[in-house]
């Protein structure tokens, strides 16, 4: 196979690394792991075979997430909804309305993300070895080796001989691997990505996942069965499949068969048609004290204020992305695809509100909503609500979901206890963003 040329695009201000190649009837986009080199990975003999066999069906499109391989290395802002608006550039620039997604450990998590975000954009969803959420709970002695192995001499040996302990027996594939992983992520840029993994939680966002999706797990991984099943039981339809090996990357895998599997899931399985059910961050906005302050000022004076405010808020929504759905009397319901976005925009907010003498309260969630032209509804939007009459003025309130889906991204919260909200039966945690 011919390397394809490596091209660039922005997300942002970070330069997303992709390459293109094949031209069958179904585009597949490509999410690797920690490991993800679009320059390098071509001289894995089994690298090249696998591209070559999903040529064969298949338009590929591969890219580098952000902080890895030939992609620019970041700072912050490292979290699952990062990755999936990573992945929605890539296929924005190369004209990829409905792709079939491909990704293995973190990477079909965040491909899970943008699943569920942006359901219209997804053809179906291929995860191998997936799991709804990470960390030493599934395998209690994961942190010790991913310590070990970023601090190691070697490294990444010990982390190669934990994910594909096989493909380590041949001295030539070790080696061949090992310098792959090294030109794909520093040890601190590993380090960062696989503490996101470990700490990320996509379990309340599965569900919404509406695309067909195949879970593949390998029976002799060190990674065990049940919380690979648990990914593929959170999601409607999916099927579940053990296959031989004992790897948890791809490449260690039978890669053709693999690609067999791939080829027979995306040409058999036609894709569902969209709801308008998706995957959002709500954020609710409300001025404290606002009766008070407006007989302090009178009518013509907290009018020009009110104004001043609410267009500040509805440029600051706009600049991070989001969509104002609309205005609440002195505050605004917004929308935004990530929840990252949110909590920054709701910091703006506060700020700005500040400015002006006044008092902002804000409530952040993420789950599912129901979209109609100019509302939305469902039981995530009275969450936020909720979620937002129990903050004081300056404070931003946000559920555990959202602080469990911004790993990651350098926001930091408070814990603000389980409380009983109004018209919920279970009681829900809350989360002061600082």
């Amino acid at each position: 196979m011919t390397a394809p040329e490596t091209r660039y695009v922005r997300n942002g201000d970070i330069a997303i690394a992709y390459q293109v190649h094949g031209s069958g009837e179904h585009d597949l986009l490509f999410s690797g792991s920690v490991a993800s080199n679009l320059e390098t990975v071509q001289d894995l003999p089994e690298a090249s075979r696998f591209f070559e066999r999903l040529e064969r069906f298949a338009r590929v499109i591969r890219f580098d997430r952000r902080d890895t391989g030939v992609s620019d290395p970041i700072r912050d802002d490292l979290a699952l909804e990062a990755h999936a608006a990573d992945a929605l550039a890539v296929m924005d620039v190369t004209g990829s309305r409905r792709p079939f997604v491909l990704g293995a450990l973190d990477g079909a998590r965040s491909l899970a993300v943008l699943a569920a975000t942006d359901p219209g954009r997804v053809a179906g969803l291929i995860a191998i070895s997936p799991t709804a959420r990470g960390g030493p709970m599934l395998v209690p002695e994961l942190r010790e080796i991913v310590s070990a192995a970023i601090t190691d001499p070697t490294w990444p040996r010990p982390l190669l001989e934990f994910w594909a302990p096989s493909l380590c027996r041949n001295p030539e594939s070790r080696r061949r691997f090992e310098r792959y992983v090294r030109t794909s992520a520093t040890p601190r840029q590993a380090e960062r990505l696989l503490s996101m993994s470990m700490q990320s939680n996509v379990t309340e966002v599965l569900s919404l996942v509406q695309a067909p999706t195949l879970v593949l797990h390998p029976s002799g991984a060190m990674l065990p069965a049940e919380p690979v099943r648990e990914f593929a039981e959170l999601i409607d339809g999916a099927v579940y499949e053990e296959i031989e090996g004992d790897a948890a990357v791809v490449y260690g895998l039978d890669v053709d068969w693999l690609a067999e599997r791939i080829e027979a899931f995306m040409t058999g399985t036609a894709p569902k048609p969209a709801s308008n059910r998706v995957l959002a961050t709500i954020m609710f906005t409300d001025l404290v004290g606002s009766t008070e302050r407006a007989a302090e000022l009178g009518d013509r004076e907290w009018t020009s204020l009110l104004s001043r405010h609410l267009a500040g808020t509805g440029a600051a929504i706009v600049a991070a992305g989001g969509e104002t759905v609309k205005t609440l009397g002195d505050g605004v319901l917004a929308l935004f695809t990530g929840p990252a976005q949110a909590v920054r925009c709701a910091g703006v907010i506060t700020e700005e509100a500040a400015a002006l003498g006044i008092g902002v309260r804000i409530g952040i969630h993420t789950g599912e909503v129901e979209r109609s032209r100019d509302d939305v509804a469902g039981l995530a939007v009275h969450l936020a609500a909720r979620i937002m009459a129990r903050a004081d003025a300056g404070e931003i309130l946000v559920s555990r979901t959202v602080r469990d889906l911004v790993v990651g991204s350098g926001l930091g919260f408070v814990d603000r206890g389980e409380h009983e909200l109004k018209g919920i039966s279970e009681r829900w945690a809350v989360y002061a963003a600082e």
